[in-house]
């Protein structure tokens, strides 16, 4: 990993009482990355979500699906939701669900099977939802939809009414539905906040409902909580309308009125959640379901769901198929290292009949982490293609080198970090020489790895209890707004010792008595001939039986 350090002294200006309240070091890091007039930083730090919502006009046929569903609401004509298998999916889904069922709608929600639906909108769905909901008039995409031009013409074709809401990238055709809402159209003006994930989109939606139909927004703004665990989970850039969502949401979850997330903060024995347990701890588990082939269509039930001690099963439930999906995810990453080598050049594609499709994609993530190339993982499918996903490091737009490669492809879609394809079984070398010329061109003499940028170097002494309850005002942290990055002159460590099992971390213990701890570490450790004098990392608070220390976890 490469860092840099570049700062850049902050001017003395005027603050407001509460900016002069602010940690000097926190306002030091917005100013850095680039948040640096005091209105700027307190727009920032304590944003309005009405404010925030009004800077950018509504999206593009947002009036057509509000009028749709005007007539909806009077006429109780019955709606089934489309959603996607992920968090941003599920969520997406009972939002959808929620706002609708609130206004006396009859609602019904389907989602494709991971591993035989495969992603989004398409006929065979669309048949199968006016089998099991006959009654549907009108068909909601939540989370999926830009893409599914089949899809939408087979429920065009069966005399539905089609809104879509999505927020993935479309081609060059829109699907023919009667309003399609993605913020990614090629015709939104450039003043459109275009971040959101599929969960934002559709409550945004149902936000600008309730408001043309005069209804109290509050059973609205209820399902932030709901917005910002899928916003958090699909790692979509945590600022603007993002940001103030996740903020608002977070302070939902912790006020605890939503039976899920007391549980989840019971299950995993939390105090509170953050940005940080939301994404590494509560979408791991939902996106494990059907990640290991479990219907992902009973998590809106789940998240819905009053019961505490249904609530309690589910969740523990969740947590254990998450630690088989981490086997199997260590399995398949081991295999596929192995095979890769130590070098590989240009791009990783890499395929093999053992793999699982609902694993490739986190396969993928750390291929792409380890060797800063983009990857491509997939597993094999009946018909004798290869389905999977991919993923890319800055500087390697995927969704346009997918475009390049689109001959060889049955299917794809996604961003530009993340996708998901299906090779033809004929084409999957044309296929990987092309996406390989197409990384290795876009490489250059540099190649994709970037250096990190250090936010703040301290020596020891510095990091103290109150700088790191003060760095909280930060949050949240996410794509888009990392966790800060700092740097350690530790000059005095007196003492070192090894921890777990086998003695594979390290914890080396400060004069100014901070411990500096570095997880898997152990062995360069005992290497060493005296302990290291520089770290990076982040600070954070250890609380054992009672009493509080500060430590900072180095990379």
């Amino acid at each position: 990993m490469k860092y840099t350090y570049n700062k850049v002294e902050r001017p003395a200006a005027p603050l407001s009482a509460r900016l002069a309240a602010v940690d000097p070091i926190c306002l030091d890091i917005l100013y850095n990355r680039g948040i640096q007039t005091p209105e700027a930083m307190e727009s920032f730090l304590f944003p309005s979500l009405l404010k925030q919502l009004k800077s950018h006009p509504p999206m593009l046929d947002m009036d057509k699906a509000v009028a749709i569903l005007k007539d909806v609401v009077s006429n109780k004509y019955t709606v089934t939701i489309y959603h996607d298998y992920d968090v941003d999916g599920v969520t997406a889904g009972v939002t959808a669900l929620s706002g609708l069922t609130q206004l006396g709608v009859p609602v019904n929600h389907y989602c494709n099977d991971r591993i035989t639906g495969g992603f989004g909108i398409n006929a065979a769905g669309v048949d199968d939802i006016m089998s099991k909901f006959p009654e549907t008039r009108v068909l909601l995409t939540v989370d999926n939809g830009i893409a599914g031009i089949e899809g939408v013409a087979r429920a065009k074709e069966l005399g539905l009414t089609v809104i879509i809401t999505d927020h993935h990238e479309p081609g060059a055709e829109l699907p023919a539905a009667d309003a399609v809402i993605d913020h990614k159209r090629a015709d939104e003006p450039d003043g459109q906040d275009k971040n959101c994930c599929g969960a934002g989109v559709v409550w945004k939606l149902l936000l600008e409902l309730y408001s043309t139909l005069g209804r109290d927004v509050t059973p609205v703004l209820d399902l932030l909580d709901i917005v910002a665990l899928g916003t958090i989970a699909d790692v979509v850039p945590l600022v603007g309308d993002n940001r103030t969502i996740v903020q608002e949401g977070l302070k939902r979850i912790n006020a605890g009125k939503r039976p899920f997330f007391r549980s989840c903060l019971e299950v995993l024995e939390k105090d509170s959640i953050d940005a940080m347990t939301v994404a590494f701890r509560i979408a791991p588990m939902i996106n494990a379901v059907s990640r290991m082939g479990n219907d992902a269509s009973q998590l809106i039930d789940l998240l819905l769901e009053t019961d505490p001690v249904k609530l309690r099963g589910g969740i523990i439930a969740l947590d254990e198929i998450n630690e088989a999906r981490k086997e199997e995810t260590r399995r398949e990453a081991e295999l596929a290292k192995s095979l890769v080598g130590d070098s590989p050049v240009g791009a990783i594609v890499f395929n093999h009949e053992s793999l699982q499709e609902g694993i490739v994609g986190i396969v993928a993530g750390q291929l792409k982490e380890e060797f800063s190339l983009p990857a491509v993982v997939l597993a094999q499918t009946e018909e004798g293609n290869w389905k999977g996903s991919a993923r890319s490091p800055e500087g390697f737009m995927l969704k346009e080198a997918l475009d390049q490669c689109a001959e060889y492809l049955l299917s794809y879609g996604g961003h530009a970090k993340a996708a998901g394809l299906t090779v033809r079984g004929s084409d999957l070398e044309k296929f990987r020489e092309k996406f390989t010329r197409l990384a290795v061109e876009a490489a250059g003499d540099t190649g994709f790895e970037t250096a990190v940028p250090i936010d703040e170097v301290l020596p020891a002494e510095d990091y103290t209890e109150d700088l790191v309850r003060h760095l909280s005002i930060l949050e949240p942290f996410g794509e888009g707004f990392p966790r800060p990055l700092f740097g350690l002159v530790a000059k005095n460590i007196v003492g070192t010792r090894f921890m777990g099992t086998e003695e594979q971390h390290v914890k080396y213990h400060d004069a100014s008595g901070l411990d500096v701890i570095q997880w898997n570490k152990g062995e360069q450790a005992k290497a060493r001939k005296a302990p290291p004098k520089k770290f990076v990392g982040f600070p954070g608070l250890n609380v054992f039986r009672g009493e509080t220390t500060v430590q900072f976890i180095a990379e």
